[in-house]
């Protein structure tokens, strides 16, 4: 009696050790989204590989979804209130979409001041990490990447910048129309980038600003005819976490996150998009009716006369603007420096 009396209370205990004792939560499922195809190399080369780094470093513990090609929501100009509302976890931001909102990254947009995507994508990040730029305070920095290279590509002759005037540009945002602009051209804004293509064909524009990468993604190099080799501008663009999900988690899950995101995707995204943007171009430049338009020196002087003042009038309106291009300038001074000793090496 008295055993049995004592096997009792044995099952009893175990019975409440399994009910009182508290069950480790599951991480939440983050949901990562991009409103671009998922063919895109940013999504196919980057992003979904980031995915599944995570999700082998977490042993399986990060539930992490892809929605790519804008599954959760597809006009680009979303994005970030998609993001900010929990919808998204993760989401790609072209931030040039939601004016204000980062008030300070059109430096990146000012013309003819960088070199090459790779030097202005680890410049924009560094220049985020360093509190150069407003606007991140309440989200977590995953990664940036800048655009190829900008170019002016039209569907009517061009032979000077004589050939500009009164053309409609599609732009994004008040500096590229403040570029167009000043080359004589009629800037317009408020066409999505899935929809260039569209509009151009329908003669609602003439042409556009847009790398090659972008060329082939939105399919535009389908209706462009005349391509000016001036690297004009850039657009940042970033890959951002919602804040409250980033804390959400175990800080062993936020140190991989951490650890696999930066630089390293950076360069990642510069080597994706070089790589689709070259392909286009050279397919490009082999195809009938194509044509490439280098200016000569004297030509390229216009083009530099032309916006030279935009610089200095982005300073003037920009709260510690002088500061925030003294700060650009020594970023990209270093990382010119460490792009041109890895090219020695």
């Amino acid at each position: 009696m008295h055993l049995l009396i004592k096997q009792l209370s044995v099952l009893i205990c175990l019975i409440l050790l399994v009910f009182t004792t508290p069950v480790k939560a599951a991480p939440p499922a983050l949901r990562v989204a991009s409103f671009i195809s998922p063919l895109s190399p940013q999504n196919a080369e980057v992003i979904a590989p980031w995915i599944q780094n995570l999700k082998k470093l977490s042993d399986n513990e990060l539930d992490v979804d892809f929605y790519p090609g804008g599954s959760l929501g597809r006009h680009g100009d979303y994005q970030l209130k998609l993001l900010l509302d929990g919808v998204h976890d993760v989401s790609l931001i072209v931030p040039g979409y939601t004016p204000g909102r980062f008030p300070d990254n059109n430096i990146f947009e000012l013309p003819l001041l960088m070199n090459s995507s790779l030097e202005a994508s680890l410049a924009y990040y560094r220049m985020i990490k360093n509190g150069y730029l407003r606007g991140y305070e309440d989200t977590k920095l995953i990664s940036v990447f800048m655009s190829q290279p900008y170019f002016i590509h039209l569907n009517t002759p061009y032979q000077s910048l004589d050939d500009l005037k009164g053309k409609k540009i599609r732009v994004a945002g008040y500096l590229q129309a403040e570029i167009i602009r000043r080359l004589g051209g009629t800037p317009i804004g408020g066409t999505p980038v899935t929809q260039i293509r569209e509009s151009i064909s329908r003669g609602l524009i003439d042409g556009t600003l847009l790398g090659w990468d972008s060329m082939h993604i939105f399919g535009v190099k389908h209706v462009t005819h005349y391509h000016i080799e001036i690297p004009v501008t850039y657009t940042p663009i970033l890959l951002l976490m919602n804040l409250a999900s980033y804390e959400s988690l175990d800080s062993k899950h936020r140190t991989l996150i951490d650890l696999s995101s930066g630089e390293e995707m950076v360069n990642q995204f510069s080597t994706a998009t070089t790589a689709l943007a070259l392909k286009t171009y050279e397919e490009t430049l082999d195809q009938d009716g194509q044509h490439f338009i280098t200016p000569d020196e004297d030509e390229l002087s216009r083009w530099h006369e032309a916006l030279s003042p935009i610089e200095q009038s982005w300073i003037n309106q920009n709260p510690s603007g002088r500061w925030r291009i003294k700060g650009l300038n020594e970023i990209l001074t270093a990382v010119r420096r460490e792009l041109n000793t890895d090219n020695k090496s």
